[in-house]
This record gives C-alpha cells, sequence and structure tokens, in this order.
C-alpha cells in the first residue's frame, strides 16, 4: 500500500454551496458556549422547573412546555461587549431542539434577513420568553377567543410570562440583565418578535423604568431608562402571523408592511442619532431601498461546532415524529416527509420511510447525573455545569479542510446539505491517545461529536481501562455518513488521495503537539488508514465494538499489549475491559447537550424504504430518539423554595 508521508497539503477542493458556505462564512467559525469564567454557565443550568411549575400554575390535562428535547438558551453572542442588537421572542420548535440554539428555523432565518439589512450579522443575541418551546400558542385567535376555558387557560399562561412575581420572569431577567450588564457600552436596539417578544420586551423595559407596552413596541418604539438609558426597542408581527388563522386575509402582505415600517424606524432612529448603530466588519446597509421580507442563512459561528448545516440554512428542516423523536430532512427532503412532485413538496402525498427503533442499552439514569439534574437539560451541579466542549480551538481551520471536501463526487450518498457530522472527540491539544475510528452510529450526527453511540460507548470503557480518562483525542476516518457503503467502498473513498492528505493534516498537527504516545485504529477502515499514515508512533488495532460481545477478547488482548508499552496516562487503568458501555464523558459534548445524549447506546438512525422488495437507505432523512428512561413516566421534580414563593404568589391573583 502506499505510504502517505505527513507533509505538505493538496490544494483542496472544498464543497461552497452544498456544504454551506459562502453567506454563512467561514465553515471553521462556530460559537463554542458560554464563556467558562462568566455568569451564563451558573444562570443556564439555574434555570426554574419549568415543568412542575407549568402545570401548578396553568394546570388543566397534559404540560404546556415541551420538555423531552430540552431547552435552548439563546443564538449569538454571549461574550461582553459583542451585542448591538437584542432580539426576544418565542421562537422554539424543532429546529432549535436539534440546534440547541433559538430562532434557528424559519422565523430564525426571516430575523437574520432583517438584521443583514440593519448590517448586523454577528453583533446580536436572540433569547425567549420561555426557554423551552410551548404547545399551542401564545394567543388565541378565531373561536378560540370566545372559549371561555381557553380564554382562563391563556389569563394564567400570562402570569407565568409576564408578571414580576413569576419565577421564570425572574430567571428571564437575570438572563436579560446579564447581557446589559456585560453589553452596557454596545447595546443600542432590541426587538420585540410577535406577542410574547413585544410583552417580554415591554415587561423587562417597564423593570427598568420605561412606559413601554406593547401597543407603543407596535405603533412606534419605546425607549429605555435607568440601566436601558439610551437603548431603543421596536416590535415587529411574527412571522407566522402570515398564516390565513392566525392572521386574517391579507396576512401576509401585512406582516411584510410591519417588517418594512420597522426596519424603516431603525433607520429613522439612526439618522436622528439616537441610537448609534455601526455596521458589523464586512456589512454594508442602503437605507434608500426598502426592507424587502424573506430569508437569510444563519452563519455557522451560531452553532455549535458538528451542528449539521440544515440548521439555519434556508427555514424550518425538521419535524417531531412524537414527542420524543424529531426527523431532520435534507435539501431535497420534505417536512413529514411528503414527496417531492414537480419539484415541490406535495401537500398530501407522503414518501413511504421507515426507521428502525433504537433499543434502550441503559434504561435508567445514569450515576454520573447530581441530585437536582434532569435528563433533557445539561448539567445543573456546580462541579458539573461548566464540563464541556468548547470546540476544536485551533484545530477549526485544519478540521474544516478536511470536512468540507465534496464527499457525494467520491460516492457518499447521504445528501451533501446535512454537511460533516461527529469528525472529533475529545481534546485535540492534549492527545496522549489518539484514536483514529470508522464511523459507527448515526447518533454522531445529532451529538455533534464522533463515536457517541453504542460502539463509542464501549470504546469509552476500553480508553478508560486503558488509564486514558481525558488526554484522548477522537478522528473520525470520515467526516461524513458512510454506513450504507460497501467496505472497499468506504475504504476507497478514505483513502482517496485528496481525502488522506486532509486527514494526513490534522494528524500532523496533532502530533506537533508532542503529547501522542498511542494510536488505536478502531475498525479496518481505520487500520488502512493509520497504515497509510506511516506513523513514526506506536499503534494498536482493533475492530469496531459489536453488541455481542464477540470483540472482548480482541480488546482485552490489546490492553495488555498497551500494559507492556508502559505508557503514562492519566492514571492507573485497571487493563480489563467486559465490554461494558460508559456514557460519554460531559467535557467532550458541547454545551447545552441535555444528559440523554451519549448514553443508552444508540440514539439516532437513518431512514430507508422498500424498492422492489429490497431494503434500501434513504439519503434524505434522520430521526433522533430520546432513550425511554429519559422520555416516559419522569416526574417533573418538587419546586425549590423560590418556585412555590413564586406560587404563592399566583393563587393570591385568584386567577
Amino acid at each position: 500500500m502506499k505510504k502517505l508521508l505527513l507533509l505538505g497539503a493538496l490544494s483542496l477542493s472544498l464543497v461552497q454551496g452544498a456544504m454551506g458556505a459562502g453567506d454563512r462564512g467561514d465553515l471553521a467559525e462556530y460559537d463554542p458556549g458560554a464563556p467558562k469564567t462568566s455568569k451564563w454557565p451558573d444562570l443556564f443550568a439555574e434555570t426554574p422547573n419549568y415543568r412542575a411549575f407549568g402545570q401548578a400554575v396553568i394546570g388543566g390535562q397534559g404540560e404546556k412546555f415541551r420538555w423531552i428535547m430540552g431547552p435552548m438558551w439563546y443564538r449569538g453572542r454571549l461574550t461582553p461587549d459583542s451585542v448591538k442588537v437584542f432580539v426576544v421572542g418565542q421562537e422554539g420548535a424543532q429546529d432549535e431542539n436539534v440546534s440547541n440554539r433559538s430562532f434557528t428555523g424559519s422565523t430564525g432565518t426571516r430575523m437574520q434577513k432583517l438584521l443583514n439589512y440593519l448590517g448586523v450579522d454577528r453583533s446580536y443575541l436572540f433569547m425567549n420568553t420561555f426557554v423551552y418551546t410551548i404547545t399551542g400558542q401564545y394567543s388565541l385567535f378565531d373561536d378560540d377567543r370566545n372559549d371561555p376555558a381557553k380564554v382562563s387557560e391563556l389569563k394564567r399562561l400570562l402570569w407565568l410570562a409576564q408578571d414580576e412575581e413569576s419565577i421564570v420572569v425572574k430567571h428571564r431577567h437575570a438572563l436579560f440583565d446579564y447581557m446589559l450588564e456585560t453589553n452596557g457600552d454596545t447595546l443600542e436596539l432590541v426587538i420585540g418578535v410577535g406577542t410574547a417578544g413585544k410583552d417580554s420586551v415591554a415587561t423587562w423595559f417597564r423593570a427598568h423604568g420605561s412606559e413601554c407596552t406593547s401597543s407603543i413596541l407596535n405603533a412606534k418604539y419605546c425607549e429605555g431608562k435607568g440601566d436601558l438609558k439610551g437603548v431603543y426597542a421596536i416590535g415587529v408581527a411574527h412571522p407566522g402571523a402570515a398564516s390565513a388563522r392566525n392572521g386574517g386575509a391579507g396576512a401576509a402582505d401585512k406582516l411584510q408592511a410591519d417588517f418594512q415600517n420597522k426596519a424603516a424606524t431603525v433607520a429613522g432612529l439612526i439618522s436622528k442619532k439616537l441610537i448609534n448603530l455601526p455596521t458589523d466588519s464586512g456589512m454594508t446597509r442602503n437605507f434608500s431601498k426598502n426592507f424587502q421580507y424573506g430569508h437569510a442563512s444563519i452563519p455557522h459561528r451560531d452553532f455549535a461546532y458538528g451542528t449539521t448545516f440544515r440548521m439555519g440554512e434556508d427555514g424550518t428542516a425538521s419535524n417531531r415524529r412524537g414527542q420524543d423523536t424529531v426527523q431532520i430532512y435534507s435539501k431535497n427532503g420534505c417536512y413529514n416527509n411528503t414527496k417531492k412532485e414537480g419539484g415541490r413538496c406535495s401537500d398530501t402525498a407522503v414518501h413511504n420511510i421507515k426507521y428502525d427503533v433504537p433499543k434502550d442499552l441503559l434504561g435508567r439514569a445514569p450515576k454520573e447525573m447530581a441530585s437536582g439534574d434532569v435528563p433533557y437539560e445539561s448539567p445543573k451541579s456546580k462541579e458539573m455545569r461548566r464540563e464541556f466542549d468548547a470546540g476544536p480551538g485551533s484545530f477549526a481551520k485544519i478540521l474544516s479542510k478536511f470536512a468540507g471536501l465534496d464527499y457525494t463526487k467520491l460516492g457518499v450518498t447521504s445528501h451533501a446539505s446535512f454537511g460533516p457530522n461527529g469528525v472529533y472527540r475529545g481534546r485535540l491539544d492534549e492527545a496522549k491517545v489518539l484514536v483514529i475510528a470508522d464511523q459507527v452510529s448515526h447518533t454522531d450526527m445529532f451529538s455533534g461529536r464522533a463515536l457517541t453511540g453504542a460502539a463509542g460507548q464501549r470504546l469509552q470503557s476500553f480508553l478508560n481501562a486503558m488509564g486514558a480518562t481525558r488526554s484522548y483525542a477522537i478522528l473520525r476516518t470520515l467526516p461524513v455518513d458512510t454506513l450504507d457503503l460497501s467496505l472497499n467502498k468506504a475504504k476507497e473513498i478514505a483513502l482517496d488521495e485528496r481525502v488522506a492528505e486532509a486527514r494526513a493534516n490534522v494528524v500532523k498537527q496533532i502530533l506537533e503537539e508532542g503529547k501522542t504516545k498511542l494510536v488505536v485504529a478502531v475498525g479496518p477502515v481505520a487500520a488502512a488508514v493509520v497504515e497509510q499514515l506511516s506513523l513514526r508512533v506506536p499503534s494498536v488495532q482493533v475492530n469496531i465494538a459489536d453488541p455481542a460481545l464477540k470483540h472482548v477478547a480482541e480488546y482485552q488482548k490489546a490492553l495488555q499489549t498497551v500494559k507492556s508499552m508502559n505508557v503514562s496516562l492519566d492514571g492507573r487503568g485497571s487493563f480489563n475491559y467486559k465490554g461494558d458501555l460508559t456514557i460519554i464523558p460531559r467535557a467532550d459534548l458541547p454545551e447545552f447537550t441535555r444528559w440523554w445524549m451519549g448514553t443508552s447506546g444508540d440514539l439516532a438512525v437513518r431512514a430507508y424504504e422498500v424498492i422492489n422488495g429490497k431494503r434500501v437507505d434513504n439519503p434524505d432523512y434522520y430521526k433522533v430518539n430520546a432513550p425511554a428512561w429519559a422520555s416516559r413516566n419522569v416526574k417533573a421534580g418538587p419546586l425549590s423554595a423560590e418556585e412555590r414563593e413564586s406560587i404563592e404568589a399566583f393563587k393570591k391573583t385568584g386567577l
């Protein structure tokens, strides 16, 4: 086999349109999450018990908040002096659950276009009235307005959302106030989106002494007082108001006119020097032209590294399939997998795709969860709330050259619009053990990190057994889905000269850190890759961990080989492997990863269809499933003393 030396770099053919570059910015840009030295991790971890509080206030059957897929706290900048425009709404649905960021779907891309018109493409922050998505609407429409039961429920919801005694409002204002504290010299404009967003902006402005109401935001603008002095607020209609049911006849025209009028309002505030809103670097604006309502793609820098490129690309890219699953679809797919007819998604005809059902291999909450943690949020304990992977750092550019190649031309069938997934996991700059591994699961598509399904959780036990509990890095042989391809085809793509050179440069940068003592090849393609690399580092080879545990003897033998090398890793290993699963450490996963991700085995699957009696993998649909232990018969948990105090305040209202 031809040996590949770690020298030089080929001219890389990066995918631009299909892989989501162009106006989405550099492929290497990403959001690392909250600065770990800031108060943000504390504020996010102190999110109220929405489930129990919502049940106590709103009552009725079912739950108001969709909790299984967790909350989404923000999108944009959390660093000091980086926010010029603050956007508030109630924009959260399945896209936001997949991306762990707010304003990711259709409303998010429409608001992105308005920000672009204002010359702002990075100096913003989006937050919501509620950090959880809600069932139903924040407002009532048509006959619902005359339904006494629904009117009564809405009054209780409005108390929960806007009364200063509500624990939800107190927490939301803590978030907003910290944003203001850290951006007091840069914040100029606040935008309320939809009824909920405008109500929340008005409530916040009033808390700082301003005479602000939703009506004022609808008609003109509010001027901040106190700590908000010099900050102005406007309100825009929710893009969902374009539907006839929500907005009445001519709703779409009214919506576009409202956006144009509010864009003109901001232009007037700037021209009168009431606000100073300089354009972001590289941006221009021209207020002589009216704002044109529509979509604009969300930059990669707003998402955690590894987020599928379908999020924020051109509007909604996912749909729910029950409360505990979300399906994402490619640029060639359709919402609810309706059929493409004449290049358009049908209103009625359905593309008959199927999914395997992943098995929950854990069956209970992991022992690593602290008291007070919940399955559907990231760690809340003070010890764990800052345990997350902020991203690849200085490795981002070299990784993106590897991930950004045109793999479709090489024979990958998964649609290119999904982009790369699960490129790496661990600490690339601290890798005493470098694992080069074949893809094993589709879970990586949703976790954003490599080998996070069942085989990855068994690999974690293997690493722990050799004493590598932290100083490891895992690099996938290929950064795209190839599980439907034959072994020979996957190997052919992995050993392609352009792919091999790009991957070798990643390995070269890891080795230049001077810490790597051992290379582990996991899987047959990885073995061929390591042979091709011709490394000067000791290596061992193992096959992919299998559910039947036939690999255990091989892994145990590899551990004895490592033991004989006498390498110093993170601690003394047991060198004993039985094939058990170990959950993926929170330090390996992006911030806001809910507790159930990286546990319970494989959690995601690719769609398939039956054609002429044969199973054929579909290139356009994938689905993530919450495990049973985290989604069924999970109690809301007790209220805190502060939450109980808030409930008492609610009871006094008589609502």
